[in-house]
């Protein structure tokens, strides 16, 4: 699962008061000489790239004898084979960005994630995070292997408001009534929804909610481990909900061409009605939709054994590298993308920090504020196929799921997707 959009490059620093941020963190300067430390991340958007920098310059300031090198990847690279190739250079990254769950546990298991337990009980985060925050974090109960930073609800719909209104369409409540909404659009000459589906993970997420609503929850972790078929029939029901989409022509033709960044653009521009994806299309809008009026709502409720009310979601936050040579000097770092100046950095471009009392002093667009209510609200959060479960497993439903978004059979793409598994195990 992608959390974050294209970007290629960092814009230009503003400066920010270091004194502030001197005074949250209580931190006070080293003389370590000529240390540099590196932070890799996929791009975040231009607001939170920014904030970034703005955090080297204040570290940098605090710390004259230490440098900080921010390593962006477009984020699809990153998932792939960025993030695997900064690893094992010579010049790999003190710390990185990662989701919690599986991919985390792999660097563990790899030697490239360090146990950060004593750091982030200590007083360099003292009062930042509850012990909720660390959920998913940890390997087994042998410690934390990461500093949280955000928690992201990972797929809604989001709704042009003024499409909505000039056609009299209320936000639909069942799947049936989307179906309408949607029709609705069509025949307005808009197209209703739009996604970016090139790299998998987009309608590959939606696919996964789908499913865990149809299947129910504990049948849906089996199958993504790979422990229950992937061709069942309760599959196959769940994914002619998607099916039902493509045949009905509610979706972009492009959409297993399209870069999600592009169809965030479609969306913001009103070239499209809808588009599910995750909550930092609001770190997006900051800079790109300017104008529009948009919102939200959870996917409608299916017919199926799980909860019609869950929530698709996960935590990230950063690993620190077990063979950095500067692993306090990396924990200064992260104590700042923490604190509580930086966590006033995050709500007010539009993520969802996972410190306490994220919103604390700062004018948050609603909208940002109601998503985190739903995830910490949620009676049922549901991890994506990729970041919870076999990632082997996950790129075969994925497959799948792009196949039937694109008008393939349901069965035979599941049939696949099910040999494929067999193949691996």
């Amino acid at each position: 699962m992608a959390r974050t959009s294209h970007r290629k490059h960092l814009i230009a620093a503003v400066a920010i008061g270091a004194t502030a941020l001197l005074a949250v963190t209580g931190c006070t300067p080293t003389s370590d000489a000529d240390v540099k430390i590196r932070i890799a991340m996929g791009a975040s958007g231009d607001a939170v790239d920014e904030k970034f920098q703005e955090l080297k310059a204040t570290y940098e300031e605090m710390y004259p004898d230490r440098e900080v090198e921010i390593i962006v990847q477009e984020d699809d690279v990153y998932q792939t084979t960025g993030l695997p190739t900064l690893l094992s250079s010579r010049e790999a990254p003190d710390a990185y960005f990662e989701w919690s769950g599986p991919r985390m546990r792999n660097h563990v298991a790899d030697g490239d994630g360090a146990d950060v337990s004593e750091y982030v009980k200590g007083d360099a985060f003292a009062g930042r995070f509850d012990d909720g925050a660390f959920t998913g974090m940890d390997v087994e109960g042998s410690g934390i292997y990461m500093v949280p930073w955000t928690g992201d609800v990972t797929d809604v719909v989001w709704y042009n408001k003024t499409i909505f209104n000039d056609l009299g369409l209320s936000v639909p409540t069942t799947w049936d009534e989307l179906m309408d909404v949607s029709e609705a659009i069509k025949q307005s000459g808009v197209t209703p929804m739009v996604a970016g589906n090139k790299d998998q993970w987009t309608v590959g997420n939606w696919a996964s909610q789908i499913s865990s609503r149809v299947l129910g929850e504990d049948v849906y972790a089996e199958t993504m481990n790979g422990n229950a078929p992937m061709n069942s029939a309760e599959m196959v029901e769940a994914m002619n909900y998607l099916k039902q989409i493509a045949d009905n022509g509610y979706i972009n033709d492009s959409v297993n061409a399209l870069p999600d960044d592009e169809a965030n653009t479609q969306f913001f521009l009103g070239k499209a009605a809808m588009i599910t994806i995750g909550s930092w299309l609001m770190a997006d809008a900051v800079t790109d939709a300017e104008g529009l009026d948009f919102d939200y709502f959870n996917t409608p409720a299916l017919e199926g054994a799980g909860d019609q009310t869950s929530v698709l979601g996960i935590s990230t936050g950063f690993m620190v590298n077990a063979k950095s040579e500067h692993i306090q000097e990396t924990i200064d770092f992260l104590a700042l993308v923490s604190s509580e100046e930086g966590t006033k950095m995050w709500a007010e471009v539009g993520l969802s920090p996972m410190t306490i009392d994220p919103f604390k002093g700062v004018d948050a667009d609603p909208r940002t504020v109601s998503l985190a209510t739903m995830m910490s609200t949620a009676s049922t959060v549901v991890a994506p196929s990729d970041s919870g479960y076999d990632i082997e497993v996950a790129a075969a439903f994925y497959d799948a799921v792009a196949s039937i978004i694109g008008g393939g059979n349901v069965q035979d793409a599941l049939d696949t997707a099910q040999k494929r598994i067999d193949e691996i195990q």
